[in-house]
């Protein structure tokens, strides 16, 4: 019995170990991810040069549909930094944000880069958020907010401190990735169109969002949500934006659902390079326009 809890020992110590030093060398995302994480918690609210620090997190949605570099060059006078992990919901970013403003990122604003249908899902990015996006403490309220049960609670609480346990989703998908590297390419061709969002959807959305917004100030940053494109016109995001003007709360809509053709668009939910560029360049110009921060003398 020794015997074989020692092997048992030595065999789950060495999958920590190779989570921890091969998987962001194995997984281009996740070694994105991980930079983009050290770059996120260290942001101060204005930089030597005087420039704003805007934190831009999402999903898939902002990976692929903003140019970080061309953003960047559009926006004199702001410090952008990305940070979009696959997967992830309204949920992994709110408690995400708490872990990172105690961790003392101090942004002068966060942008949510997220469909309306993503503000509306209890569900969160699983293991791998309670490993890199959830704070210990929060556990017992990211129970209820998602409707965990008991097992589903305990899967968290472990993956939190076990990076193995946290990462098994992205190694799966990092071996996957080399093992089929078309499949971007087959899965533009396998995309099904979701169903409508009730109006009355909108209400609960701009609730979550003034909830994110509430503890952005607290920290004394600003907040906006920034809705990417979609290629099925809809009602939905137009009346989000009214609702949550409402409540005071900015949310961006550089193009509206149908507005950009559907060449634009490799899958019918991503854009390409072509889409991407075009967002991108009016994102720059809605965001200066609603939040026009001046630059301070360094």
């Amino acid at each position: 019995m020794v015997l074989l809890l020692a092997l048992a020992g030595c065999y789950l110590g060495a999958l920590e170990l190779a989570a921890r030093l091969l998987l962001p060398h194995l997984s281009q995302a996740q070694h994105r991810i991980a930079a983009d994480y050290r770059v996120a918690r260290s942001l101060p609210r204005r930089w030597p040069d005087g420039s704003a620090s805007v934190l831009i997190v999402g999903n898939s949605l902002l990976v692929d549909g903003i140019d970080r570099v061309d953003l960047q060059r559009r926006m004199p006078g702001y410090h952008v930094a990305l940070y979009p992990v696959e997967g992830t919901l309204y949920l992994d970013w709110y408690f995400g944000l708490r872990r990172l403003f105690s961790e003392g990122s101090r942004p002068s604003l966060v942008i949510l880069a997220v469909s309306v249908r993503h503000v509306l899902s209890d569900s969160t990015n699983g293991e791998a958020f309670a490993r890199s996006m959830m704070n210990m403490s929060d556990l017992p309220e990211v129970s209820r907010a998602a409707k965990l049960n008991t097992m589903s609670t305990g899967s968290y609480f472990f993956a939190n401190l076990s990076e193995w346990l946290g990462t098994r989703a992205w190694t799966r998908d990092a071996l996957l990735e080399k093992w089929l590297p078309g499949a971007p390419l087959l899965a533009a061709h396998l995309w099904t169109r979701a169903a409508a969002l009730p109006v009355t959807a909108t209400h609960l959305a701009a609730a979550r969002l003034q909830k994110m917004q509430d503890l952005c100030n607290s920290y004394g940053g600003g907040f906006a949500l920034l809705i990417p494109p979609a290629l099925n016109a809809g009602g939905t995001e137009s009346a989000l934006v009214a609702e949550a003007a409402r409540l005071r709360v900015t949310v961006l809509l550089p193009y509206g659902p149908g507005e950009l053709p559907p060449d634009a668009f490799r899958d019918g939910f991503h854009l390409n390079s072509q889409g991407a560029a075009r967002f991108t360049e009016r994102t720059a110009v809605v965001l200066r326009r609603a939040f026009p921060f001046s630059r301070t003398p360094p």
